[in-house]
């Protein structure tokens, strides 16, 4: 497939789709109603249920309280969210560490849903993906990446992994969206070292919440900055590699005056 037809981008698979919660009047009394659950009539057994609709229902509690909470969330909590009983949640996950990171893996895995189809919109594309990036940044990762970027010195073993987890995961789709873009902006060959650094720097959960924070400014309006700054610096990259090759054939940029002028 060619790199101008439209292919839709990860920006890393699918939480599945939503189930309903309830009780798990089989784990004793330490069955937890769900958050919302009401009326006197009792959802089947856990006992009987898919294991795998279960821990669904596990993934999604803890995709949720641990955006909010961040590594601060409980079991507990958890378990009042999905309506599974603490002492299934552990017996899904073994322990609190463990539940964590295969919690972090789902986040950066929704995170890194397909957000846009690049076609021969360079500049719209770029947008699109920006805004989709830093509403992730904070409603999927929310108060967890501070947890993730930021760790503690008393991180347990399991836990170190989410580091090594999170450096490979930024690498890979940074690398990945800063190729689309140079190929489908008429760059060959790899994109510059710079440019693949400030897609680094512009997606990056820092700059959501450096902007959110000091300057007042939404995940959207922090993403049309991005976009306009990448944009810029893009097109730049591409030019100066045609100057250098005496090529002249890439793409207009579509984005008024952000294709810098020679």
């Amino acid at each position: 497939m060619s790199d101008r037809e439209p292919t839709e981008v990860p920006v890393h698979g699918q939480v599945p789709p939503e189930v309903p919660a309830g009780v798990d009047p089989a784990a004793g009394e330490d069955a937890v109603p769900a958050t919302g659950s009401s009326g006197p009539s009792l959802p089947p057994s856990l006992a009987s249920e898919d294991p795998d609709l279960t821990r669904t229902r596990i993934r999604r509690a803890a995709l949720e309280v641990v955006a909010r909470r961040g590594f601060d969330a409980t079991v507990d909590e958890i378990a009042l969210v999905s309506g599974v009983s603490p002492r299934t949640i552990f017996r899904h996950y073994g322990s609190h560490d463990a539940l964590i990171l295969a919690t972090v893996k789902d986040m950066f895995e929704a995170a890194g849903q397909p957000a846009s189809p690049l076609g021969d919109d360079v500049d719209g594309w770029l947008r699109r993906l920006a805004m989709v990036v830093h509403t992730r940044n904070l409603e999927v990762i929310g108060e967890a990446f501070w947890d993730i970027h930021v760790p503690t010195h008393e991180t347990s073993e399991v836990l170190a992994e989410v580091h090594h987890i999170r450096r490979d995961a930024r690498v890979r789709g940074v690398r990945y969206l800063t190729r689309r873009a140079w190929s489908a902006a008429g760059g060959t060959g790899e994109p510059p070292r710079s440019l693949v650094l400030a897609f680094g720097l512009y997606f990056s959960g820092f700059s959501t919440y450096a902007l959110m924070t000091d300057f007042d400014r939404t995940p959207e309006e922090v993403g049309a900055v991005s976009a306009d700054i990448l944009q810029m610096l893009l097109w730049r990259a591409v030019r100066a590699q045609q100057a250098q090759t005496g090529r002249d054939d890439a793409p207009e940029a579509s984005g008024a005056g952000v294709a810098p002028t020679e």
